[in-house]
């Protein structure tokens, strides 16, 4: 007798699957319904009794319903999945029978998201993905028993692929313990790190509404627009208001923006829990809609710590885990963030190791005042242009706000030639970056896949280039390096050989005896 999660025959998802399907048709379908209703000419003729429109309204919501519950019987129907020799096989498609099969070793993340739907059926969206897919490759919805019974396939297939691995490596490392450990990220670090996280984010959205208002408001003709400059110019009197009192509208309006954006990330990132393994991270988080990702530790390509200057004076900054790049990281985003936290070396020494002689440097380079002038090239073209405009309309005392902006630009450029630099150390590459937050990203020297050195017009006279380091799922660019540094940096990353010369030499040696 076949057990209930046996997985080795076709099958088909849980019946309260069917339920999601048809109360997703139901949204997608919803803006068509309304635009049918729309249009519907009961409502719009008034011959029409209003017992008709109503009855032409219900026959719309009967076919509406109609409709989604025939496209999530169909999708639930004719979805089918198994396991076989190691590899999850998915079967869908009504007219088009398509088979797509995946080895279980080659998953790239397992993600999960259960929202309040999923969570009223006890149920879970699950979606396999791997690097090499153009979408995400399979999408199962499950309960938890076949959810679990699915895990623990998941992970044995991933222990036999590891176990080839280390067979065939001729030297195996093992850096911690096999233990799991979870770190604690509360919501009042999350508000604190939201709230510490770029406030230009705010004007920008502020100004894309504003501009859209304006757009909208032209879009009416120019009659609308002739109307309410009139308005205005003839209530001036009325509605004068001071400079203190715009200032201080805008800053409610900036306010406002900011608490809209902090709840948005509050709402996705809100009763975090982060769980790491030796080789496993598992992520979730989410306020109402639970979402999950659970990936493993070979398959992040980046460790990106941000701290600007209100995340270091609060003892806090901002951890991305960055995998590779493909078609489901694209649209939900790749990286998993973390607020507020202050777990920047636990994150290290769970994904680089804890051996002290692998964060010992072997060379480093810091770029020089050519990173300055590429920084600030396009603000001193912008504020060139307006000085000139400014000028020609005899605004004199406008000229203050293109040379404002210039002093933020250089300030800019400066910043980012301190922050700038790279350092190789003997497990790891150390890339910094950033203008006004200081910014580091730690690779592995396996994930680094293209190194190029790039020389500009400048070089003959400055003797200084740019490196540009890609992985499969980032690319950092090094500009107005010293050649000679440069160079060695290059050499040693695509010579694996000299790279381990070059850490021994570094390495103390016993005093003979």
């Amino acid at each position: 007798m076949r057990m209930a999660n046996d997985f080795s025959r076709p099958r088909r998802m849980s019946k309260s699957a069917l339920v999601v399907f048809f109360v997703k048709n139901l949204r997608g379908y919803a803006g068509l319904f309304l635009l049918c209703l729309a249009v519907n000419p009961g409502f719009r003729d008034d011959e029409t009794p209003l017992w008709q429109a109503l009855l032409i309204a219900l026959a719309m919501l009967a076919a509406f319903l109609a409709l989604a519950a025939t496209v999530a019987f169909v999708n639930y129907y004719y979805r089918k999945y198994y396991v076989e020799d190691g590899n999850l096989v998915f079967i869908h498609g009504a007219l088009r029978k398509e088979k797509t099969s995946v080895p279980l070793g080659k998953v790239q993340s397992l993600r999960t998201k259960r929202g309040p739907i999923y969570r009223l059926l006890d149920m879970r969206g699950v979606s396999f993905d791997t690097l090499a897919s153009a979408s995400a490759e399979i999408e199962l919805i499950l309960d938890n028993d076949d959810w679990d019974a699915l895990l623990s396939r998941v992970e044995a297939g991933e222990d036999s692929s590891e176990a080839r691995e280390e067979a065939a490596s001729p030297v195996h490392e093992k850096t911690m313990e096999q233990k799991t450990f979870k770190l604690d990220v509360d919501n009042a670090n999350l508000l604190k790190g939201a709230l510490c996280q770029n406030h230009l984010r705010g004007l920008v959205v502020l100004f894309g509404a504003l501009s859209a208002l304006w757009s909208q408001l032209q879009s009416l003709g120019d009659g609308a627009v002739t109307y309410v400059v009139d308005y205005v110019d003839a209530h001036s009197t009325h509605l004068s208001f001071s400079w203190l009192a715009i200032v201080a509208l805008t800053a409610i309006l900036y306010v406002v923006v900011l608490l809209l954006w902090t709840g948005k990330v509050f709402l996705r990132y809100a009763n975090m829990d982060i769980q790491m393994g030796e080789r496993q991270l598992f992520f979730e988080s989410g306020l109402f809609s639970r979402a999950s990702s659970r990936f493993s530790r070979d398959k992040i390509c980046t460790l990106r710590v941000k701290r600007n200057f209100m995340e270091r004076w609060l003892h806090c900054g901002t951890i991305s885990l960055r995998q590779a790049l493909n078609a489901t990281d694209e649209q939900n985003g790749r990286d998993v963030r973390i607020y507020g936290s202050d777990h920047a070396g636990k994150f290290l020494d769970w994904w680089l190791g804890t051996d002290e002689n692998a964060r010992q440097p072997v060379i480093s380079a810091r770029p020089g005042y050519g990173l300055l002038a590429y920084t600030i090239r396009f603000d001193l073209l912008v504020s060139l242009a307006a000085i000139v405009v400014l000028c020609a309309f005899g605004l004199y005392a406008w000229l203050l706000v293109p040379a404002f902006y210039m002093l933020v630009s250089l300030a800019k450029g400066f910043l980012a030639v301190r922050h700038g630099g790279i350092t190789l150390r003997n497990g790891y590459v150390e890339i910094r970056d950033g203008k006004f937050a200081e910014a580091r990203n730690y690779l592995k020297y396996d994930n680094a896949e293209v190194v190029r050195m790039t020389a500009t017009p400048f070089t003959p006279r400055f003797h200084r280039v740019s490196l540009t380091i890609s992985t499969n799922g980032t690319s950092f660019t090094l500009r107005s390096l010293k050649a000679s540094e440069a160079r060695a940096i290059y050499e040693l990353l695509l010579c694996r050989g000299c790279l381990d010369e070059a850490t021994q030499s570094l390495r103390p040696t016993s005093p003979p005896r």
